[in-house]
């Protein structure tokens, strides 16, 4: 037992004089990191005293970065070798490779080239690998930089060149850039990539574009007797986009006169009728949804089927949203959840109530706003599936020990959190997904709980709800849930979408803290609540900003007859904007007024209100309540109108 006691004792003594030692290198790294930052040269007994500290080599990247220009090749070399495979390491070479391009010293390029991001270095690699073996690769490789609507780096330019002389870079590649400069707002560079690379009746039209894009609403006289072609027509298609935004009602009539004089292709078709549609629906015209009709499925796009679904919601136009959300969405960003629920609704409102709840039913295996919203309808219990991450030891020493991740350590417990996301993010692009979820909760596990929030998110890892929905400050929010009569996961469901649990958030326009309380606000909540804030530094303590926005949660919620999504949509927008929103809303579906609603940013704020504190309450382990009971009748509170 004594034997057991002293090597108790001894273990202990080892692991404080463990952590005494990484504390005293960590302050001495942060003490000399700031010089070097200011651009002194670490000495070297400071180098020693730092040797094995996972942040010393950015000791020495600084100052190497600094005289790149004159350093020879083999120092450099020697910093790669030292450090392989570490962000300091790529950043120095990337450093490197720049300063040799610079000097035009291709020979040390060569040989210190490894895959780089940025498109200068890519296009040197590309030039040396065009005039040697692997062509094809490096011939697809350059047409994948040729194909932007922005400049490219001026190194690219060589292998543009090469493309063309090897009839890589053919006329339909090149008008194809053309376009797609002038549909980023760049005609300019469309002149210039014409004259340089197009044939001579091509640069005609890319002069031609240029006017036309300038002066929109005389597309038909500039192109009034040009022969017909597919880059004319392009050109009229892209003024008549244009001037669809300058002058609706004469765009369209111009459109009606010539949509038939030329064969278009369903992309140059759609088009114009995407901007018509478009513009139509940013001036409110009352045949909005005869435009947004019109546009043919090459015109489809993530603003068109946004407008679409909100534009038919409102009129409730329910056939035509049967149709528009039949198929999965084109866009990138569209919602499918949400596209597949209102897909459901639509049947259901044109009487094809069977294939209605099936739909509702598949819908409802997801843990989202609209799972839950079509748990309702099918009237099946919430899907909240639980799986935890759980590193094992042997990922805990792989992942957790890897040096990305130990030098991001360091920078977190520094307060540097953009070297921290620098590291972390080198350190685990490209990994396999679950090597990725270890090393966000090993994240979570330092106490960067946003940090974690946002990589599962950002990986559409959405299964461990302890790490995505952490039930941090637990005695507060309870002791403060309890004092304004509210339940606790709806501080809760604000906190997570307010801040995501950063105490010291700040918004763009001054918000503050866990709640994201103006300053105005909080002062004007401390008095009533019997609290003095001495200074707005104060607002981003944990328990007075808890306590001063559960009180403001608690007034909007008794102001807006207890119904959490207006209290929610008026902790966002103000309770103002909400009052008239509700005018006249009394005989729309609560589930249409808040897919509708003006803001974009209160609509979204809204659902992730209903469904984090559904989450929330499952977490707590209390009862959770149904989105439907949360919202029904709450567009009759406040509006102008009793009867439909």
């Amino acid at each position: 037992m004594k034997r057991f006691l002293l090597l108790a004792a001894l273990c202990g003594f080892t692991l404080a004089a463990m952590a005494d030692d990484l504390a005293r290198q960590r302050a001495l790294f942060e003490a000399k990191y700031r010089e070097v930052l200011k651009g002194a040269t670490p000495r070297a007994e400071t180098l020693t005293a730092l040797r094995g500290y996972p942040l010393t080599p950015w000791l020495s990247y600084h100052p190497l970065k600094r005289k790149l220009r004159a350093l020879p090749a083999q120092e450099v070399r020697a910093f790669l070798a030292a450090h392989a495979g570490s962000l300091p390491a790529e950043r120095l070479r990337t450093d490197w490779l720049r300063e040799a391009a610079r000097q035009g010293r291709f020979d040390l390029f060569n040989e210190d080239y490894t895959p780089q991001s940025d498109p200068e270095l890519r296009c040197h690699a590309l030039r040396r690998d065009l005039d040697g073996g692997n062509k094809p690769r490096a011939v697809k490789a350059g047409l994948e930089l040729w194909l932007t609507g922005k400049s490219q780096a001026p190194g690219c330019n060589a292998v543009f060149e090469i493309l063309r002389t090897r009839g890589a870079l053919t006329d339909a590649l090149v008008w194809q850039r053309v376009m797609l400069a002038a549909k980023g707002g760049n005609t300019s560079l469309a002149v210039v990539i014409a004259k340089n690379y197009a044939a001579p009746s091509d640069r005609v039209l890319a002069d031609l574009l240029h006017k036309v894009h300038g002066t929109p609403s005389q597309t038909l006289k500039l192109t009034a007797g040009k022969p017909d072609s597919l880059q004319l027509r392009d050109v009229i298609a892209h003024g008549l986009g244009r001037y669809a935004h300058q002058g609706l009602a004469s765009a369209t009539l111009a459109w009606r006169q010539v949509r038939d004089k030329y064969p278009f292709t369903p992309a140059q078709a759609g088009v114009v009728q995407r901007e018509l549609a478009v513009a139509a629906v940013a001036a409110t015209h009352p045949q909005r949804l005869d435009y947004l009709r019109d546009v043919n499925d090459a015109g489809v796009d993530d603003a068109v089927e946004r407008f679409r679904l909100r534009e038919g919601l409102r009129a409730r136009a329910w056939q035509d949203l049967v149709v528009w959300t039949a198929g999965p969405p084109r866009g990138a960003t569209t919602n499918a959840l949400r596209w597949r629920y209102w897909h459901a609704r639509a049947l259901g409102e044109t009487g094809q109530q069977e294939a209605s709840l099936t739909t509702f039913r598949e819908l409802a295996t997801e843990r989202d706003y609209y799972g839950f919203m079509a748990s309702d309808r099918a009237g099946v219990p919430y899907a909240m599936t639980h799986k935890p991450i759980r590193p094992t030891a042997e990922e805990r020493r792989g992942i957790g020990e890897s040096g990305g991740l130990q030098r991001a350590r360091e920078f977190y417990q520094l307060n540097r959190p953009g070297e921290a996301r620098n590291e972390i993010a080198f350190e685990l692009e490209g990994r396999p997904r679950r090597e990725q979820e270890v090393g966000a909760a090993l994240i979570y596990e330092w106490g960067w709980h946003a940090q974690a929030i946002l990589m599962l998110g950002q990986m559409q890892s959405y299964d461990d709800l302890d790490l995505r929905f952490p039930l941090l400050h637990k005695s507060l929010v309870t002791k403060f849930a309890e004092a304004r009569g509210l339940p606790p996961a709806l501080i809760y469901a604000i906190i997570r979408g307010e801040s995501a649990f950063v105490t010291d958030a700040r918004s763009p326009v001054g918000a503050l803290g866990l709640m994201q309380v103006m300053p105005a606000t909080a002062n004007a909540t401390a008095r009533q609540i019997g609290l003095r804030l001495r200074s707005n530094a104060e607002i981003t303590q944990v328990d007075t900003n808890i306590a001063i926005g559960s009180e403001y949660l608690r007034q909007v919620l008794r102001q807006f007859g207890g119904y959490f999504p207006l209290a929610a949509a008026a902790y966002n927008a103000g309770p103002s904007r909400v009052k008239a929103w509700l005018k006249n809303a009394a005989c729309t579906p609560e589930d249409v007024w808040v897919d509708t609603l003006p803001f974009l940013e209160t609509e979204g704020y809204v659902r992730r209100a209903l469904f984090y504190a559904a989450v929330y309450e499952f977490r707590l382990g209390v009862t959770v309540s149904p989105l439907g009971s949360r919202m029904a009748d709450m567009t009759r509170f406040g509006s102008a109108s009793t009867t439909c």
